[in-house]
C-alpha cells in the first residue's frame, strides 16, 4: 500500500501575505490556483515542488477577510518541511533578512528544528532531515542545497490518542516509529511522519482562518481510494464522502477525535491542464462551475507573485475588495452591497457594464443578526439616524483615502 502525506490544507485570512510567505520566503512554487470545488467564490492555492508531486504540497483556502479560527484538538496544529542539515544556518539568516521571528535550532524527536509562524500564525517548522526531494524547485534566491525538499511531518492534536493512532495505522498505511512524552510519531512508506499529540483537556479547535482544514494521505490511484472506502464503510467509521477533484480522486472521513482526513490519489496530478513550465500561472475553475466561470473569476481575490508588479494596499477602515482588469482604463466603480450581501456581490455585474474599469467593493460595518449593513436600524421601519450620519462621514473619509 502506498502511504504518506499527499498534502495539507489550511485557511488563510489574506491572500497576498500568504503568497509572499510561501513563495517569497520559503521558495515553494505556486503549482495551481483554482476556484473552490464546493464554493466557486473561494480561491484555492497549491504550493509545492517543481511539478507539484504528492508529498510536497501545502494548500490554502482563501477566506479573504474571513473569521479567525482557533487551533485545538481535532485539528492539525503544525506542518514541517524537510531541509538539508547544512541549510540550517541559511534559514536562520534568511529569516533575519525577511524580519521574521524564528526559534531554534532546537532538538525535537532527535532532529534539529527551526520553528516560525506564517502570516496567519500557523506554526511552520523546518527540519534537518535526510528525506530526499521528489522534484526539487529552486528559486527566489535559494540555492539547491538550501531549498525545501518536501513535507517532513504534521502534528495532529487529539483527545483520543490511542484511537487516532490506530485509525491512521489501520487505514492509511502508517506505523508507530517512536513515542516521546505526549507524542506518538507514525511513519509512512514514503518516510514522512505524523505526530499524534495527546491534547486531552485542551480546548477544541474552531474552523476559521489561521487553522487547518484537513490533512490528506496518499493512495496510488482511484481503485486504492475505493478499496479504503469499502474498508472504512465495513468498519462503520462514520460519514464518508467521495469526490473527483480533477487532479486527484478523494475520500473524506473524520478520525475519532474529529480531524478531517482526506485520502487522495497520486493520479492524475496537476499536469492535466497545464504544462510543467506553466504550472500555477492560470486560474483554473472546476468543471461544474464552467458556466459561471467568468463571473466567479471577477469575485476571487487577486494577488501578485514576489517578482511581479503589485498594487500597494493601505490599512483602511472598511473591509474592501479591489478588482483590476487586465486592460484597466483608469476608471473606477465603487460598489455597495445590500443587506446581507458582501463586497463582491456586484462585481460580476459591474464588470459586464464596464469591463475595463477598476472595481472597489466595500463591506458595510454595521451588522444585523450577523448580516452586513451600512447603518443600524432600531426596528424594521426605524433607522438609527445618529449611526447613519456617523457611517456616512466615515465612508466619505474612506473614499477620500483610497
Amino acid at each position: 500500500m502506498t502511504s504518506g502525506i499527499h498534502h495539507l490544507t489550511f485557511i488563510t485570512h489574506k491572500v497576498q501575505p500568504n503568497v509572499d510567505f510561501y513563495v517569497g520566503f520559503l521558495g515553494l512554487r505556486l503549482v495551481k490556483q483554482t476556484g473552490g470545488f464546493e464554493d466557486g467564490e473561494q480561491l484555492h492555492l497549491f504550493y509545492g515542488d517543481r511539478s507539484g508531486t504528492a508529498g510536497s504540497l501545502i494548500t490554502f483556502l482563501v477566506w479573504e477577510d474571513g473569521a479567525y479560527g482557533r487551533v485545538g484538538h481535532g485539528q492539525v496544529s503544525e506542518v514541517a518541511f524537510a531541509i538539508n542539515p547544512s541549510a540550517v544556518g541559511f534559514w536562520l539568516e534568511r529569516a533575519l533578512r525577511f524580519q521574521l521571528k524564528i526559534e531554534g535550532p532546537k532538538q525535537e524527536m532527535g532532529e534539529t528544528v527551526l520553528r516560525l509562524k506564517d502570516p496567519d500564525g500557523i506554526i511552520v517548522k523546518l527540519v534537518a532531515s535526510p528525506l530526499a526531494a521528489n522534484d526539487l524547485w529552486v528559486g527566489n534566491g535559494i540555492a539547491p542545497e538550501a531549498a525545501i525538499k518536501r513535507i517532513h511531518s504534521a502534528t495532529i492534536l487529539t483527545e483520543k490518542t490511542e484511537q487516532t493512532q490506530n485509525f491512521i495505522e489501520q487505514n492509511f498505511g502508517f506505523q508507530l516509529l517512536k513515542h516521546e512524552g505526549t507524542i506518538h510519531r507514525l511513519v509512512s512508506h514514503a518516510g514522512d511522519m505524523i505526530d499524534v499529540r495527546d491534547a486531552e483537556g485542551f480546548w477544541p479547535g474552531i474552523a476559521g482562518t489561521g487553522t487547518a482544514d484537513h490533512i490528506a494521505f496518499r493512495a496510488v490511484d482511484k481503485a486504492a481510494v475505493e478499496q479504503v472506502h469499502d474498508q472504512l464503510k465495513a468498519a462503520k467509521a462514520g460519514e464518508i464522502n467521495m469526490h473527483d477533484r480533477k487532479y486527484f480522486y478523494s475520500l473524506y472521513v473524520r478520525e475519532p477525535s474529529g480531524t478531517l482526513i482526506e485520502l487522495a490519489s497520486d493520479e492524475p496530478g496537476f499536469l492535466v491542464d497545464e504544462t510543467v513550465e506553466d504550472l500555477g500561472m492560470t486560474l483554473q475553475m472546476p468543471p461544474h462551475f464552467s458556466s459561471e466561470a467568468d463571473d466567479l473569476k471577477v469575485k476571487l481575490p487577486q494577488f501578485s507573485l514576489p517578482d511581479e508588479p503589485r498594487t500597494i494596499y493601505r490599512e483602511l477602515p472598511y473591509i474592501h475588495r479591489l478588482y483590476e482588469p487586465e486592460n484597466a482604463d483608469g476608471s473606477f466603480i465603487v460598489l455597495l452591497h445590500g443587506t446581507g450581501g458582501s463586497e463582491t456581490d456586484l462585481m460580476p455585474l459591474a464588470h459586464k457594464v464596464a469591463p475595463n474599469a477598476t472595481l472597489i467593493g466595500v463591506r458595510g460595518r454595521s451588522t444585523e443578526e450577523g448580516a452586513p449593513r451600512w447603518f443600524k436600524r432600531l426596528s424594521i421601519n426605524e433607522f438609527d439616524q445618529r449611526d447613519i450620519r456617523f457611517e456616512a462621514e466615515a465612508f466619505a473619509a474612506f473614499i477620500e483615502g483610497i
